[in-house]
């Protein structure tokens, strides 16, 4: 994702280099029908995330300038009722979608995942769904290829899909990917214009997104060497950053890197703060003020200048340095710890009473009339 980093929302201040996010990303839940062993979300949480809470906060960060929306997990669409009300209540504020992420392969039968995909797509979801095809999410090519056919059947669009393989290098890991373009009667081509793989076919057209695997969380007894000997581009986390990704406890994170679900890179909480305030607390962050403001090289540079030898040595994994300085401590001022490291150590927030009421009886009113008008 490219962003403008002179660019500030509306009713804040413009200020060269700063946090400035531009998407709102929610998880309703981060169970998932898979155990990936390079996950690095915290899937044992039962917690799911409050459709009411989640769209008064869509309603807030639409005044700030916010106007794009994706959801993740875990498996979000083990939570198909709250991802069909919040995409009624964004497409109705103007929200432009983005991803929605899925492994494809959660549903138990195709009427039953042809019901979810047509409410998702009478609530107004005009974003690309998300597939993560892989080594570590297993191989399920006959049902991805069924749940690829039925996307492109209910929202008759031939770039609706696009396709996430996690590896080392861009042009490893897609055997899997490979796999189901056979079962589309498809070919995966290098694109010297996007500068990445595509999978084209009569009927489908999906980019590649590539995720570099990081040796964090459940990866990390994964063999390989996340520190390859070469310092990351400084980019201000301008790719995964710049969001407001809210987790199933409500906790709002600055990014949707590895490190984004350690305690140290919480901003807010839905059920406790509004926006602005969440917004005007990232900028004073420690953490994420510094790499917004400075870059993730400035934490690099302040450890070192403390201590020459405090790290194992260069990495060019971004997401992965910032994870490793976090959970071992290394930033001056702020605990370690979190993660797997520290057992997923934060609390749930407060719940329950603490909601606002938005009429979900009028909004669920609504979208059963959709429901029936086709």
């Amino acid at each position: 994702m490219s962003r403008d980093f002179f660019r500030s929302n509306q009713g804040f201040p413009r200020r060269r280099r700063t946090f400035a996010p531009d998407y709102l990303s929610f998880a309703p839940t981060y169970q998932c029908n898979l155990s990936c062993p390079h996950c690095c979300v915290p899937i044992e949480w039962t917690d799911r995330l409050d459709t009411n809470a989640a769209i008064r906060f869509l309603e807030q960060a639409s005044t700030v300038g916010i106007h794009r929306l994706g959801f993740t997990g875990g498996e979000p669409f083990l939570c198909p009722d709250f991802l069909v009300s919040v995409t009624y209540r964004a497409a109705h504020l103007g929200y432009r979608f983005d991803k929605l992420m899925t492994n494809g392969v959660w549903y138990s039968d195709e009427p039953s995942l042809r019901q979810v995909l047509t409410d998702l797509r009478r609530a107004g979801f005009t974003g690309k769904i998300g597939l993560s095809v892989d080594k570590f999410h297993g191989i399920h090519t006959d049902k991805l290829a069924a749940f690829c056919r039925i996307v492109r059947e209910i929202f008759a669009s031939d770039t609706v899909l696009s396709l996430s393989y996690t590896s080392r290098d861009p042009h490893q890991g897609l055997e899997p990917i490979r796999r189901l373009a056979q079962a589309l009667d498809a070919d995966v081509q290098w694109s010297e214009l996007l500068n990445r793989y595509i999978l084209v076919s009569d009927s489908l057209t999906m980019t590649l997104c590539w995720n570099h695997l990081a040796l964090v969380e459940r990866a990390e007894k994964l063999p390989g060497q996340p520190w390859d000997g070469q310092w990351f581009q400084e980019d201000y986390c301008e790719g995964p950053g710049q969001a407001l990704v809210v987790n199933p406890r409500g906790d709002v994170k600055p990014c949707c890197g590895f490190a984004s679900d350690l305690d140290q890179l919480t901003i807010g909480n839905i059920y406790r703060d509004d926006v602005r305030t969440i917004i005007r607390r990232a900028r004073r962050h420690p953490v994420v003020g510094t790499i917004f403001r400075s870059g993730l090289s400035a934490l690099r540079d302040q450890i070192l200048a403390r201590d020459p030898q405090a790290l194992p040595g260069a990495t060019s994994n971004h997401c992965y340095f910032c994870w490793y300085i976090l959970t071992r401590g290394l930033v001056p001022g702020v605990p370690g710890g979190g993660g797997q490291v520290g057992r997923w150590v934060s609390s749930p927030p407060p719940s329950g009473p603490q909601l606002l009421t938005l009429g979900t009886d009028r909004l669920e009113s609504s979208i059963t009339k959709i429901k029936r008008s086709e």
